[in-house]
């Protein structure tokens, strides 16, 4: 079989970069060219993920420091998601959290787009992208958002099969789209973690990838607020500029920046709780803190509604703030989760084990039904 892999681009190692990692490992045996606005991965991420299969990229591949300025692009990026041609394939699957849908293609062929969410500055977080940005409240921004909102629709009508990366992405793609969806949730190589059998550690963690939408500095505001309570930080991105000027004067507040894997999955292991404070479409990595046995504390909104039981593997709270967060800490003291076991049974339901057989199912049946009057 002859098939088309396309992704927004390959930058940092992240979750929608290991789905396209699982994904292409379902399709090993067949002859797959993969497509990406640009790829910028490491060298041990492109082993992990790519393999040894080559990128065809667009021209954002040549500009100079394109991973920290790739969100500028935003206005360009249909235009050159377009220039990719895609006839002549037998399937092409997308997975797309951005423009990853907007290649040309023959309508003969099945698309289908495993989706991240549909974009998040155009659609459910438009407010919070505008309030952030310093053309936000100008007409203009308005208006090229209503145009980015056209072309989004328009292009979502060209997909045969929506896969939603969850119940509250499915929910959006009917919304935004007015197209139904399969939920398939995300792998999570929740083998990878194991229980540490020793007793915790008295600090809460928080990491990944620090940029604005996290929210980290909003966790490290109500540390400040918690001076008895220790929190570690692990991670790095374009969102802590501020973070040395704001830890300067916080002992009970450690920064350790990028870790190695072993090093990281240590510090899950040991922590007595781990903090998610982003509204999230799914969020692999609280789902692997739970298969370290350790419970979580998070925000009440997407994807944790449905990896996270509360009162059991952690808690949720209500409201992205300072003192929503202090109260879930303050109902963990009162009330620990140390049930590691239960914990982590919670999350061996994300396996990717799980996903392969639910995704390489889907496909074939999407490929028996679109095909069957074609033959």
């Amino acid at each position: 079989m002859k098939l088309a892999f396309v992704q927004d681009w390959f930058n940092a190692n992240g979750g929608a970069e290991k789905v396209a990692g699982a994904i292409l490992d379902i399709y090993e045996k067949d002859e797959v060219a993969v497509y990406a606005l640009f790829d910028r991965f490491s060298p041990a991420a492109r082993a992990e993920i790519l393999k040894a299969r080559p990128v065809k990229v667009s021209l954002l591949q040549y500009v100079p420091g394109i991973t920290k300025i790739y969100r500028y692009f935003l206005p360009v990026m249909p235009w050159l998601m377009r220039r990719f041609n895609l006839c002549g394939y037998d399937l092409i699957i997308s997975t797309s959290h951005a423009v990853a849908k907007g290649f040309r293609s023959d309508p003969a062929t099945l698309n289908i787009c495993y989706c991240h969410t549909p974009m998040r500055p155009i659609w459910d977080m438009y407010d919070d992208y505008a309030g952030s940005h310093a053309l936000g409240k100008l007409f203009f921004y308005r208006w090229y958002v209503n145009h980015l909102r056209k072309w989004d629709v328009e292009t979502s009508k060209k997909v045969h099969y929506f896969i939603a990366n969850s119940r509250h992405i499915q929910r959006r793609i009917e919304s935004s789209y007015g197209r139904t969806a399969t939920v398939i949730y995300p792998p999570v190589r929740v083998n990878k973690f194991t229980i540490n059998e020793a007793q915790r550690k008295d600090y809460y963690l928080c990491l990944g990838r620090f940029v604005p939408y996290k929210k980290t500095d909003l966790v490290i505001r109500a540390f400040q607020k918690m001076p008895d309570k220790q929190l570690v930080l692990i991670g790095a991105g374009w969102g802590t500029a501020e973070f040395n000027d704001m830890l300067k004067d916080c002992p009970n507040i450690k920064w350790l920046g990028y870790q190695k894997d072993e090093d990281m999955i240590r510090y899950m292991q040991e922590a007595k709780a781990c903090i998610f404070a982003a509204k999230e479409d799914f969020g692999i990595m609280c789902v692997e803190v739970q298969a370290c046995g350790t419970p979580v504390l998070a925000l009440d909104y997407g994807g944790y509604q449905e990896t996270v039981i509360d009162g059991a593997t952690g808690y949720l709270f209500s409201e992205q703030t300072e003192q929503s967060i202090i109260e879930s800490v303050n109902r963990f003291e009162q009330k620990p989760l140390n049930d590691h076991t239960t914990i982590r049974q919670n999350a061996m339901r994300f396996s990717d084990e799980r996903f392969s057989n639910e995704f390489s199912d889907f496909v074939s049946g999407a490929m028996k039904e679109f095909y069957k009057d074609k033959k």
